[in-house]
């Protein structure tokens, strides 16, 4: 059977059509497939992507899929960079991938949605899945793991003396849970981009591009975007532009993000899409999100050659060791996915809808049904009022699951009433 098997010969990406690779076969036998053609590679996979999710009468041509899910969101983008909002009308995108990616997003799961996948790893997960039958649609098993997660944290308030939780009360599935919705709410509805990812040593760094810190500079700030915490304006700058430039480039229209809790006293990461801006170095082959160049960013600025908005700032980021991450997204805690340089590019100031939710909604498919219900699980008609004595869990989701509710998947989500 045809395969094709990546091989890297004297620096270069190489590709081989058939079975049984020999390492030392003439450069004839190789097929040159240079970087420049991985973005390529996105397309097509997006295209296939967007093919696998349509019903069997539908064309990828003819498709009414939708291409956006926020006019307004557009609107606001037009106003920060007709180049992005170009992109952006012409063929926005998002889809599932199997792993973190350079250049593309990890997302941060609802807590309901990472019980239900970690199914066999955690007791929330197995309590849940021993409530579960085959085949079942995503607001059924949510709106369960909704039910769980009000009575376990039922569980654990009552333990509670004087507003405090003593965790050597609690029992060990009760630990487990808490811990669970303490990490869930420290990263809730986190959007962050994958720097960089070494497969062989199983590091991963990353940076939450919706959590905004500030939208104008002080003289400290600049002093920590371009040389990190305990820098003063005495200090011998890593950068040859000032604090000066800085401010005279951005003090008034600047946006700075807490890019995550690690590396916060180092210089401030620099994220853009200029591949002329002398330093600057692209996330991935083909993603045109580069980083890096600040100095001629700055003098970019003052020319005008470039708008302060062209540019995001982040203090701090994620960093993963050990694969650590890929066991985070194995028990569903993150879900990676592939998109457009817009979303990554487009800054995250007072969006109608919020990043978060935009990324799931063009996911589509079974993301873009747990976005709706996240959106919609604190009305009054979907929120679940936990007004239930028997402690049996096993009992009140057998007669959920006697219900006939939601069983046509046009249904929406909030006539699902408790």
């Amino acid at each position: 059977m045809a395969s094709s098997q990546l091989k890297l010969k004297n620096g270069e990406i190489f590709y081989n059509d058939f079975e049984g690779f020999n390492d030392d076969q003439e450069d004839n036998d190789y097929n040159y497939c240079g970087t420049e053609s991985l973005g390529d590679w996105r397309k097509f996979r997006m295209n296939l992507a967007r093919a696998e999710s349509l019903s069997p009468k539908e064309d990828v041509r003819s498709s009414s899929r939708k291409k956006y899910v926020s006019t307004e969101n557009e609107a606001i983008l037009i106003g920060q960079s007709e180049i992005l909002a170009e992109e952006y009308i012409s063929g926005i995108w998002a889809h599932e991938v199997s792993q973190p990616e350079a250049g593309g997003l990890i997302i941060r799961m609802p807590l309901e949605v990472e019980i239900y996948r970690s199914s066999r790893d955690s007791s929330a997960g197995e309590k849940l899945r021993s409530s579960m039958q085959e085949g079942e649609k995503v607001e059924r098993w949510y709106r369960k793991a909704q039910i769980l997660c009000e009575k376990e944290i039922q569980k654990i308030t009552t333990h509670a003396e004087n507003g405090q939780i003593d965790a050597s009360k609690l029992s060990e599935v009760s630990n487990e849970f808490l811990q669970m919705y303490l990490d869930n709410q420290e990263t809730w509805q986190e959007v962050c981009l994958v720097m960089n990812r070494n497969s062989l040593g199983g590091t991963v760094s990353t940076l939450v591009l919706n959590r905004p810190m500030a939208f104008k500079l002080t003289e400290n700030l600049g002093l920590l975007i371009l040389q990190g915490a305990g820098a003063n304006k005495f200090s011998i700058a890593t950068n040859s532009s000032s604090v000066e430039q800085l401010m005279e480039a951005f003090g008034e229209e600047c946006a700075v993000y807490v890019g995550g809790p690690d590396a916060q006293g180092e210089p401030a990461t620099l994220l853009h899409g200029f591949k002329d801006i002398p330093g600057a170095i692209e996330l991935s082959p083909g993603s045109n999100i580069y980083t890096g160049g600040i100095d001629h960013a700055i003098q970019g600025v003052l020319d005008g050659k470039y708008k302060p908005l062209d540019f995001r700032f982040f203090i701090g980021k994620h960093e993963f060791t050990n694969r650590h991450l890929d066991a985070l997204c194995t028990l569903g805690k993150y879900q990676p996915i592939a998109c457009a340089r817009p979303i990554v590019l487009k800054q995250c100031i007072s969006l109608p809808t919020p990043l978060y939710h935009e990324v799931m909604e063009l996911c589509g498919g079974e993301l873009g049904r747990i976005s709706h219900l996240e959106q919609t699980k604190r009305n009054d008609d979907v929120y679940v009022e936990f007004a239930v004595d028997d402690e049996d869990t096993d009992k009140l989701y057998g007669e959920l699951g006697s219900r006939n509710i939601l069983d046509d998947e046009e249904e929406e989500a909030d006539d699902f009433i408790i």
